[in-house]
């Protein structure tokens, strides 16, 4: 890895970042005998002239579509001599990237170049070994990968690892063949073989790239959706194609080798469901061309079924291989789960498939929408991590992304809740792993997000007031049931920043002893119209243990609900004692999901619906149908809930210095066992056949 990453470029730009919209970026480097095939490629935002030697090679006009792939520099000599060479790039930027609340911890790179240089055998990329023409040393703006640029078209193969350096990938085995239409299909351990005879071509479109985007997805999604409504005009169907299942949904790239001696051209789309290849407007739609002979791989998408075209002169013959590759983050599992319940097993087996490959350059909401790092999604996510991993480093660096980035001022992702659950999670972080270093190198950010809380409580009743920015779930909910629930969230960030503090007496919160809470009935929050309200009502300390129970054991899951919910319901169940109800919400919830096939964990569902079941799902607020992603890393929470509440494992102490055990059998179901990483070595536990068992590491201890 070490070698990678001192090979993959960085963006980079003048230390004054943005407001520095015109200087030279100044490289010099020293060959000590000649090298042949050179090759330059870069990519910016704004416009560059690009000199050799002093001499002038070529000049790039500002464009939107310098920001989305390398553009190789045709002019650039092949050949450079022994000696030393000087390589200047005189950058002028009228137009940065776009910047709205939502992605203001993103505002330090608004503005960046990339680039590298390649030869036999030699090999030179932007990083901050670079100087700006007044002789300060460049300024690293983001990692390749990261957001707002995300992937790049036209890079080396190996670009796939990211600019952590640990994104890798592996074969695909298990794809099968759904339909093929004037095309010969033969299928041998994942690789597809098509041979036939095209039927002509159609215009193919090219994406316009006017315009900048506030994050990578954006821009696709907009680019998707262009190109599969101008596709739709043609004759596509009379192609020869294939339609393939990868057996699930991957964050997935294919290599395509063309056996032919004259060039094709490809249409592909990707979807998570048929419905959704079928029917969608936005449906993920990409074009290329393939030279004779040629290989070429596409970047990383989250799909499950492909539906590819051949495209190319009438009667001519065509001769294709194509093989698909998962691309994450490998984690290293250490926790493990075992069961004699098929459902149960099944509930986990797709929980844990979805959180692992939501792993990339963040701990991503989903592979195929947004593949962002959204602070509630990464929180939910992160509790399938401490039980399942020894490493948590990927969702370390989204909670730095948001916590640092996110200034003065501002709500992480826009919102209040956002905020306020990042706070949790630098808990539960805690909880779960002793990583006091790690608190701590946040402490500036812990202080500033908190006074920013502390700037909207009431000094007389305690309460959150003037929150303006706010979401708790997806389903539909007014002004005041959403403010409602900001104070149970409140309540519950400052009873865990309290705990922390003390165990991290040094950490700086100077404010939190004096956080209070405001005095809500309980019957406030259990007449909520949407069950989240109930739920934080509960876990905020407002509805007492009786009437929780009362309404727990009355309660049956219906629309609207989402895996968010269902998780927080299970726990209040467990919690509360009632087991059977937990396992009943999670059963119907991740239940429905299996039942229509599912190989991830959807970030959404509906229990009662007719037809099309991609069609039937909504968020309820934001987004409709088909935009649905049905790989969401927030719903492999049930992976947490069956080793802290079925096995019945929880860290009393940081660290898992103490623990509690208390399993909760479940009927019908005669073994649950677990494996579970810890600071001090993995804990083994669960109960079969009614008998519980468990064996600690040493420095681990029983609480009372």
């Amino acid at each position: 890895m070490n070698d990678i990453l001192t090979r993959i470029p960085k963006w980079i730009w003048h230390q004054d970042r943005e407001n520095m919209q015109q200087f030279e970026l100044v490289k010099s480097f020293v060959l000590e005998k000649a090298v042949e095939n050179a090759e330059f490629n870069m990519a910016l935002t704004g416009a560059v002239e690009i000199e050799l030697d002093g001499r002038v090679i070529d000049v790039l006009g500002e464009s939107a579509a310098n920001i989305c792939a390398f553009q190789r520099i045709a002019a650039f000599p092949a050949r450079l001599d022994a000696g030393e060479h000087t390589l200047r790039l005189r950058i002028h930027c009228k137009s940065v990237m776009p910047v709205v609340p939502i992605n203001i911890h993103l505002k330090g790179r608004l503005a960046g170049c990339i680039a590298y240089l390649s030869a036999e055998p030699f090999w030179l990329s932007t990083d901050d070994s670079w100087f700006t023409g007044d002789g300060q040393t460049a300024s690293s703006v983001c990692l390749l990968g990261e957001e707002p640029y995300g992937d790049l078209e036209g890079g080396p193969e190996w670009f796939v690892a990211g600019g952590f350096g640990d994104i890798q990938t592996s074969l695909l085995h298990e794809t099968s063949l759904l339909s093929a239409h004037r095309t010969e299909v033969t299928l041998q351990d994942g690789r597809v073989h098509m041979k036939g005879n095209a039927r002509g071509t159609v215009p193919i479109p090219v994406p316009e790239r006017a315009a900048k985007y506030i994050f990578y997805h954006v821009r696709k999604q907009t680019e998707w959706r262009e190109a599969n409504l101008l596709l739709q005009q043609t004759e596509l169907s009379n192609m020869p194609f294939v339609v393939l299942d990868l057996g699930k949904e991957y964050n997935m790239r294919f290599r395509l080798e063309n056996r032919t001696g004259s060039g094709l051209e490809m249409v592909w789309n990707g979807a998570e469901s048929l419905y959704e290849l079928e029917n969608y407007e936005g449906l993920m739609t990409e074009t290329f061309a393939l030279a004779a002979g040629e290989t070429k791989f596409t970047l990383p998408q989250g799909v499950r079924y492909v539906r590819m075209y051949v495209l190319a002169e009438e009667g001519s013959p065509f001769e294709l291989i194509w093989q698909a590759e998962e691309v994450s983050v490998p984690m290293k599992q250490t926790g493990y789960f075992q069961t004699d319940s098929a459902r149960l097993k099944q509930v986990f087996d797709i929980s844990l498939h979805t959180n692992q490959v939501c792993h990339q350059i963040g701990l991503w909401d989903g592979i195929k929408r947004d593949r962002l790092n959204w602070t509630y999604d990464f929180y939910l996510a992160g509790k399938a991590d401490y039980v399942l991993y020894g490493d948590l480093s990927v969702l370390r660096r989204s909670m730095e992304e948001l916590g640092r980035g996110t200034p003065k001022g501002y709500w992480m992702n826009d919102l209040a809740s956002y905020t306020l659950w990042w706070l949790n999670n630098v808990w539960e972080y805690y909880l779960h792993t002793g990583d006091q270093a790690f608190v701590l190198s946040l402490n500036d950010e812990i202080l500033r997000h908190t006074r920013q809380v502390e700037s909207l409580i009431d000094p007389v009743s305690h309460a959150l007031s003037n929150i303006q920015s706010n979401l708790i779930e997806w389903v539909p909910m007014e002004q005041g049931e959403s403010e409602l629930c900001m104070q149970a969230l409140f309540r519950m960030t400052g009873n865990n920043l309290r705990r922390l503090k003390s165990y991290i007496p040094e950490l700086s919160l100077p404010g939190i002893s004096k956080w209070g809470h405001p005095q809500m009935d309980a019957a406030a929050f259990l007449s909520g119209k949407q069950l989240i309200t109930k739920l934080l009502g509960i876990m905020g300390g407002y509805v007492g243990e009786q009437e929780a129970t009362s309404f727990l054991e009355n309660y049956q899951p219906e629309d609207p609900i989402t895996p968010l919910s269902a998780y927080w319901l299970a726990e209040c169940c467990s919690q509360l004692g009632l087991t059977e109800k937990a396992w009943a919400a999670i059963s119907a919830v991740w239940g429905k999901m299996l039942d229509e096939d599912a190989t991830a964990c959807w970030e959404s569902v509906t229990l009662q619906h007719e037809g099309d079941f991609h069609d039937a799902l909504t968020t309820y607020t934001n987004y409709d149908s088909y935009r649905i992603s049905l790989c969401h890393s927030w719903a492999g929470t049930p992976i947490h809930w069956m080793m802290s509440r079925v096995v019945g494992v929880q860290p009393v102490e940081p660290g898992y210095r103490r623990i509690n055990f208390r399993p909760q059998h479940l009927n019908g179901i005669g073994t649950c066992k677990a494996s579970l990483p810890t600071p001090f070595g993995q804990i083994e536990a669960g109960w079969e056949h009614s008998r519980d068992f468990i064996r600690l590491p040493e420095g681990i201890t029983l609480a009372e």
